[in-house]
């Protein structure tokens, strides 16, 4: 008798975490939460500045825009591996480190993701704050690299084992 598996290789495990009726996002939206609020914390000091005050006027927008920069990350990751060949999408969707190439691509979006997390928080969140511009872009700056999506590096071909 003859058993079949199967798996799904088609849908990298990280994009789940922005499916809200599962249990990954959250425990992704407490911790982003946790790690935005500790990550502002370090920017207010940095800037000798109120973190209450900081958190009240930018923490909704914070949050939101690094959402909506870490989808829009796996969108970009999620449209490139359907559309390009081969080695690329294994490496998009399971193992990064599988390929130089296809991890380089993968480091580009991590890396896009973060800009855009710097230029949302710069330009949008940052707006009622009373801080000078370069402490704007102190504290923008600190957010980018601390909270960029780090998890689209991570092999999830471990999960499949």
């Amino acid at each position: 008798m003859k058993k079949d598996r199967f798996y799904n290789i088609l849908f990298p495990i990280w994009f789940f975490l922005f499916i809200p009726s599962t249990w990954l996002f959250l425990i992704t939206f407490l911790g982003n939460a946790a790690i935005d609020s500790l990550v502002l914390a370090l920017g207010c000091k940095m800037n000798h500045k109120s973190f209450v005050s900081a958190w009240k006027k930018s923490f909704p927008g914070i949050f939101a825009f690094g959402y909506l920069a870490d989808f829009i990350g796996a969108a970009i990751l999620l449209i490139l591996s359907t559309v390009l060949s081969d080695p690329f999408p294994y490496a998009m969707q399971f193992n990064p480190f599988s390929n130089f190439a296809g991890f380089l691509l993968v480091a580009l979006i991590v890396a896009t993701a973060g800009a855009l997390i710097y230029f949302f928080n710069l330009k949008i969140s940052f707006r009622k704050l009373d801080w000078s511009l370069s402490e704007k872009r102190k504290a923008a700056l600190v957010l980018a690299v601390l909270t960029a999506p780090y998890l689209f590096l991570f092999p999830s071909i471990l999960l499949y084992r």
